[in-house]
């Protein structure tokens, strides 16, 4: 069997880039798929995670960035010549490679339509990494009239492509439930990178709170700042540690000045997160919206309770509250200051809880959720 993993770049260690590489690796080697990874703007730049040899990388050099490089009057023509060049890119790719099935996911509408205009019997799968939930909440917070309904056409248009492909994959059942009524939909989730051998010992000596992710308006963090006013008030002697790079790094850390917050960092984005989490005693999700929660199963793999936001959608589907985490009202700062507080004033709790999630994650350890994709992968083209 062949499959063709497509995107438009590999270049930052994101999720996307980590669970297709996952899939590759997994294809390649245990099933002895033929297996490619299929980029248009690599510009030579070096994959951000360990590939097989067995997996075969073609950069098709069609650089649609480059269109916001022209003066803003030629940028829309600019742009259809460059979205024509990945047609055309496309189409001699498949013509020359016989392909089964062509994965690639929600978030560029221009890929998507370039692909089902370029294949001939290939099946087509799009993988909803984004969620149905980021279009809309990223239309819904855009405050230019102008650019909202740019949003929303782009939301449409996303909408009506991906009801022509073969299938999608939702991460979780919430998501699933948004795309169903347009395309064959499954549900499957991401994957662990892998699974401890052994996970944090829960002890008093350890008052470290740990956040992760990208530092932008969708992750929170600054309503995780604000909820760690109260809790530091209350328990000076625990530390806030979060964890990430974007572009809200200078306001946030303003943040903590204004509000004279002594016990909170923010760090760069590590590769070693895992021994971060080790270090930890939970883990807070601040999000204002999620499609799956990555760091949520990292985090419970380590055997860390998490408290997060109950927003929308991914967090609900992980977490069980009350057994291996607690979910606030979502958007509540109040709510979530007496989540984390209970939290560091119950060391049974957390204990119990850490059991919990340890055993929780399990079902998204590396080997069962590949070994569930390369069985849907395989259903799709009979």
């Amino acid at each position: 069997m062949r499959i063709v993993f497509l995107h438009h770049a590999n270049v930052c260690r994101g999720g996307i880039e980590r669970v297709f590489c996952q899939k590759a690796n997994y294809l390649a080697e245990q099933k002895e798929w033929q297996v490619t990874m299929l980029t248009y703007e690599q510009n030579g730049e070096p994959y951000p995670y360990e590939l097989s040899p067995k997996v075969d990388c073609v950069n098709l050099d069609v650089r649609l960035y480059s269109a916001y490089q022209a003066p803003v009057l030629l940028r829309p023509f600019r742009r259809w010549q460059l979205c024509r060049q990945l047609l055309l890119a496309l189409r001699r790719f498949l013509a020359m490679h016989k392909t089964d099935v062509v994965v690639c996911t929600d978030k560029d509408a221009h890929e998507q339509q370039a692909l089902l205009m370029a294949h001939t019997t290939e099946r087509l799968v799009v993988e909803a990494h984004t969620g149905m939930i980021d279009h809309v909440f990223c239309q819904r917070e855009e405050t230019n009239t102008f650019r909202r309904m740019v949003a929303a056409w782009g939301v449409w248009s996303l909408k009506r492509t991906i009801a022509r492909f073969d299938a999608l994959v939702a991460l979780t059942p919430d998501d699933a439930r948004c795309w169903s009524p347009l395309v064959t939909t499954v549900c499957l989730p991401n994957a662990l990178a892998f699974y401890p051998a052994q996970t944090v010992t829960p002890t008093a000596d350890v008052r470290r709170v740990i956040a992760v992710g990208r530092l932008n308006r969708q992750k929170g963090f600054d309503l995780l700042l604000q909820a760690w006013a109260g809790v530091e008030a209350a328990h000076p002697d625990w530390q806030l540690d979060i964890f990430g790079d974007g572009e809200d790094r200078d306001a946030l850390n303003l943040q903590v000045q204004m509000l004279a917050l002594r016990r909170a960092a923010i760090h760069p984005a590590t590769p070693d997160i895992y021994d971060a989490y080790m270090q930890s005693s939970f883990l807070v999700c601040s999000s204002r919206w999620e499609s799956f929660g990555l760091i949520l199963i990292e985090a419970m793999s380590c055997g860390l309770p998490v408290v997060s936001f109950d927003c929308d959608n991914g967090p609900r589907n992980i977490i069980t509250h009350g057994t291996d985490g607690l979910l606030a009202r979502n958007g509540d700062v109040a709510d979530l200051t007496a989540k984390i507080c209970q939290l560091i004033e119950s060391p049974a709790l957390r204990c119990a809880m850490s059991v919990e999630a340890r055993q929780q994650a399990a079902r998204y350890r590396k080997e069962t959720v590949l070994r569930q994709y390369a069985q849907f992968y395989t259903s799709v083209i009979s």
